[in-house]
């Protein structure tokens, strides 16, 4: 059962932390984080084949064997394109076509991560710029203010 993404879409580095703690927890709920950070990996194909070092073709184990790796294989493949499809279902329309060219939901993640990732004096900024911009009298809760400080 797949719940729907409560934060907003990634627009840039203007959301990007906050956008980033609500889609590792979406993403860790409803499974889809093993294929992301590459936990979940592709099955060994050694493991069901005798490789050949040449050029000629690898030779099953046993048929059983070769049809359980391609069952594998294939779960592997539909489970890791479910997760490139959540992941883009989470970030604006901009942002998708910048990173068209990713095929794998590790890829399109580690790619996010590079192009909006901050520097440590960034995030000081911007905590900086939250702190000076609240006001007590903002807030209707001391719990909303100390939260956003």
């Amino acid at each position: 059962m797949s719940t729907s993404f409560k934060g907003s879409l990634l627009v840039g580095k203007s959301n990007y932390l906050e956008w980033l703690l609500d889609a590792k927890l979406f993403l860790e709920i409803n499974g889809y984080m093993s294929y992301i950070d590459e936990t979940e990996t592709e099955p060994d194909k050694e493991l069901y084949y005798n490789i050949s070092n040449d050029n000629k073709a690898d030779k099953p184990k046993s048929n059983e064997l070769a049809v359980r790796y391609y069952e594998r294989l294939s779960d592997f493949n539909r489970n890791d394109a479910k997760a490139l499809g959540v992941l883009k279902s989470i970030i604006s329309r901009d942002i998708i076509e910048r990173f068209k060219d990713k095929d794998s939901s590790s890829e399109l993640y580690s790619a996010i991560i590079d192009t909006f990732g901050e520097s440590s004096l960034d995030t000081i900024g911007r905590y900086y710029n939250k702190l000076s911009e609240a006001s007590y009298n903002s807030y209707k809760l001391m719990d909303e203010y100390t939260s956003i400080i």
